[in-house]
């Protein structure tokens, strides 16, 4: 834990090192897209994980209200804050790919990068914005909870999701498949992603709002949203959170109990 806690010390002072540049007209206009992209998830009660499905016990979990990212973090967004705050370009020798247009899911960052973008656009938001804690991962992923195997405006994989050269969506720009009934993309058949929690076993005993990122004994991070032609949404991964480079992605979650206005 201290090489873990160390590296998480690293980035903070990275980026308070880091007098941040002004955003220009620009790339001001990039922010409040982000910001507009957020959808509104009221809370509720639900039954989180399937059983027989991963390390995904079934249990009962009730949320406050939150809001998610649309869309995965983009190239445009990510490049946005690194440029600003003078850090490091991700895959700087890889831009000429089709792939790694500004519109594409950004990939490669480790976790502690990921949680430093989405509350760095909270600072320039004004709001309470971090990567999403697993459960609120899978609940918006449910449409708040449905009994679905996949993120998909049907819940199923059919339609354009059947289709071999465009699934999974890696080699297109976020959204290329309609959204699941929420109103949230790519969450099924985009790229893996980061949440905040550390891998742990699920309760058995009904929780309200589970936390688990500030686990001392946590070792690696869950990732949610990885292929799969069955129970894409209740799959569990997890990688140590310095790890990079697995073309993981994330989206951001905003941690207020009203509509974002």
């Amino acid at each position: 834990m201290c090489v873990k806690l160390f590296l998480f010390l690293f980035y903070i002072l990275v980026q308070s090192c880091n007098s941040q540049k002004s955003a220009t007209p620009e790339q001001e206009q990039i922010l409040e897209d982000a910001k507009a992209n957020f959808v509104f998830v009221e809370g509720g009660t639900f039954t989180m994980g399937k059983n027989g499905v991963s390390i995904a016990r079934e249990h009962q979990v009730t949320l406050d209200s939150y809001s998610i990212s649309k869309y995965e973090t983009t190239w445009k967004e990510f490049d946005l804050y690194t440029a600003l705050n003078n850090l490091e370009l991700i895959y700087p020798n890889y831009r000429n790919q089709e792939d790694m247009g500004p519109n594409f899911g950004a990939v490669g960052m480790n976790w502690y990068q990921a949680q430093s973008y989405c509350q760095w656009l909270g600072k320039q938001l004004g709001l309470p914005i971090d990567l999403p804690t697993e459960a609120q991962w899978e609940f918006a992923a449910r449409s708040r909870g449905l009994n679905v195997e996949h993120a998909t405006d049907s819940g199923k994989i059919e339609g354009s999701f059947t289709e071999k050269r465009n699934y999974p969506a890696y080699d297109t720009i976020v959204g290329p498949y309609p959204p699941n009934p929420l109103g949230v993309y790519d969450m099924s058949g985009g790229r893996p992603e980061w949440t905040n929690d550390w891998l742990v076993l699920y309760p058995k005993e009904p929780i309200t709002n589970p936390r688990y990122d500030t686990i001392v004994s946590g070792t690696v991070k869950v990732i949610r949203g990885f292929h799969s032609l069955s129970n894409s949404v209740y799959i569990r991964s997890s990688r140590e959170p310095e790890q990079d480079g697995f073309g993981g992605g994330f989206r951001c979650a905003c941690n207020q109990k009203t509509k974002i206005e």
